[in-house]
C-alpha cells in the first residue's frame, strides 16, 4: 500500500508550506492548492489522482472552505474522503457551519502539528475501518442507534438511557449495547452495579487503526439484562483523549452486530457529541417542566434545524421531577412547536433507589407508571421488531407493553 496522499488547499503560502513540510516528514504525500478553484481544476481532470483526505482552510478569496467542502459532498468521486477544516474562526456556530458543509473535523488555528498528524490518522483509520465494515456487512442489519440528549444536566438523562438500554435487551431478548460519552463523569457502569476494568480511554490509548472486534468485544461489559456497556473514560483528565473519529469508528464497528444501540450524551455540543448524533437514526431529547430547562430546549431545537436534522429524527421526551407543579405540557409543547413523544411521570423516590442499588427502574419496579413508561417509550423506538425474535417466546416485558398499547 502506497502512503497516503493529503491535499492542502490554503491561499497562505506560509501556512500550506508549514503543514506540507511536517507532513512530508511523516511520510505522507502532500499536494498543495492555494485556493479552492485550483484544487477542484485539479481534482476535475480526467487524470486526476484523489486524495485520501483534505485539509482546508475556511476563509479564502473566491471559494471559500465550506463552499468546497459542499463541492466535495456534491461530487461523487470525492463525496467520502474526509475534510479536515483549518479555520481561526472559534466558537460552536462556526463548527455547526463546519460540519453542515460536511466536514469531518474542524481544528482552530494555530493548529499543534502534533494534533494535526495524529487527527489525520485516525480519520484515515475510521475511514479504512467504514470501509471494512461496509465490505463485511452488505447484507447484514444496522443497528438503529439511539442517542439520549438535554442541554441541560440534572433532567435524567443517564437513567432514561440506561432504562431505555435495559428495556429493549429485555423486549426483544438480544444484547444492546450502552455507549456512555458523559466522558468526565460517566455513570452507565455505576447504574447498572458493574465495576469496569477498561473504558473508551483504552481504545483511545490503541488508536482506531488498531481497534477490531475482538477488541471492542473485551472493552465492553455485560450485564445481566442483555446490555454491553461501554464505559467512559474512569478519571476526567482522560476525556480528552476521546475523538470524535473515535466514536464515530466504535459507532461503525458496533453498527452491524446487534439490532439497537443506545448512547448516552453530556450536556453540551462538542465534536465528540455532534460525531454520535450526526450518527444517529433517533434523538431523544430530554427536558423538563421548567423555563430554563424549555429555554435551552428550543435553543438545542435550533442547532438540530441549522445541521438540516429531520423531524423525524427527534423525539421530545418530558421527564417529570417535581411531585408538583412545573409547566403545563400544553405549554411546553407550545413552546417546542411540537408534541411531547413522551411523559414519564414523577417517580423520584424510586429512580433514587434504583440507582443506588445498581438496578435499573425498569427491572427494579416495572409495574411502576414511570417504569411503564419507559417500557413503551423502548418499544416506540424499536422501529421494527427483530429478526432473531421471531424465533424467541415474547417476553414478559414486551406482552406487557403490547397489551398497553391495545388499550391506548
Amino acid at each position: 500500500m502506497g502512503k497516503p496522499r493529503i491535499l492542502v488547499v490554503d491561499d497562505s503560502k506560509l501556512s500550506a508550506k508549514m503543514i506540507e513540510d511536517r507532513l512530508a516528514a511523516s511520510g505522507f504525500q502532500v499536494d498543495v492548492a492555494f485556493s479552492a478553484e485550483e484544487a477542484i481544476a485539479n481534482l476535475s481532470t480526467p487524470d486526476a489522482v484523489l486524495p485520501d483526505l483534505v485539509i482546508s482552510d475556511v476563509v479564502m478569496p473566491g471559494m471559500d472552505g465550506y463552499q468546497f467542502c459542499q463541492w466535495l459532498r456534491g461530487n461523487p468521486a470525492t463525496v467520502h474522503i474526509p475534510v479536515i477544516m483549518l479555520t481561526s474562526k472559534g466558537g460552536v456556530s462556526a463548527k455547526v457551519d463546519g460540519f453542515q458543509a460536511g466536514a469531518d473535523d474542524y481544528l482552530v488555528k494555530p493548529v499543534d502539528p502534533v494534533e494535526l498528524e495524529m487527527r489525520i490518522k485516525v480519520l484515515l483509520a475510521r475511514m479504512k475501518a467504514a470501509q471494512a465494515t461496509a465490505g463485511r456487512t452488505m447484507d447484514a442489519s444496522q443497528a438503529r442507534i439511539i442517542s439520549v440528549f438535554s442541554l441541560r444536566g440534572g433532567v435524567g438523562v443517564t437513567s432514561v438511557a440506561v432504562n431505555l438500554a435495559v428495556a429493549l435487551a429485555q423486549l426483544w431478548q438480544t444484547e444492546v449495547p450502552l455507549v456512555d460519552l458523559a466522558l468526565e463523569s460517566g455513570h452507565c457502569a455505576l447504574m447498572l452495579d458493574l465495576k469496569p476494568k477498561h473504558s473508551l480511554a483504552d481504545l483511545a490509548d490503541r488508536g482506531p487503526e488498531a481497534i477490531d472486534d475482538a477488541l471492542l468485544d473485551g472493552v465492553l461489559i455485560r450485564h445481566d439484562s442483555g446490555v454491553r456497556v461501554l464505559p467512559a473514560p474512569p478519571s476526567p483528565e482522560l476525556a480528552d483523549t476521546i475523538t470524535p473519529t473515535l466514536v464515530g469508528t466504535v459507532l461503525t464497528m458496533l453498527q452491524p452486530q446487534f439490532p439497537y444501540l443506545v448512547v448516552d450524551t453530556p450536556s453540551r455540543f462538542d465534536e465528540v457529541t455532534l460525531a454520535a448524533l450526526d450518527q444517529s437514526d433517533v434523538i431523544v431529547l430530554l427536558l423538563t417542566p421548567e423555563i430554563a430547562c424549555l429555554k435551552v430546549t428550543t435553543a438545542a431545537l435550533d442547532v438540530f434545524q441549522a445541521l438540516e436534522y429531520p423531524p423525524q429524527k427527534l423525539i421530545a421526551v418530558l421527564n417529570w421531577p417535581f411531585a408538583r407543579g412545573g409547566l403545563p405540557q400544553k405549554n411546553v409543547e407550545a413552546a417546542l412547536h411540537t408534541p411531547l413523544g413522551m411523559v414519564i411521570p414523577h417517580e423520584r423516590a424510586l429512580f433514587v433507589e434504583a440507582i443506588n442499588r445498581g438496578v435499573p427502574l425498569v427491572l427494579s419496579h416495572p409495574e411502576a407508571p414511570a417504569s411503564l413508561a419507559l417500557q413503551q417509550l423502548a418499544y416506540r423506538l424499536s422501529g421494527k421488531q427483530p429478526p432473531a425474535q421471531k424465533a424467541k417466546a415474547p417476553s414478559g416485558m414486551l406482552l406487557r407493553v403490547q397489551e398497553l398499547v391495545k388499550r391506548a
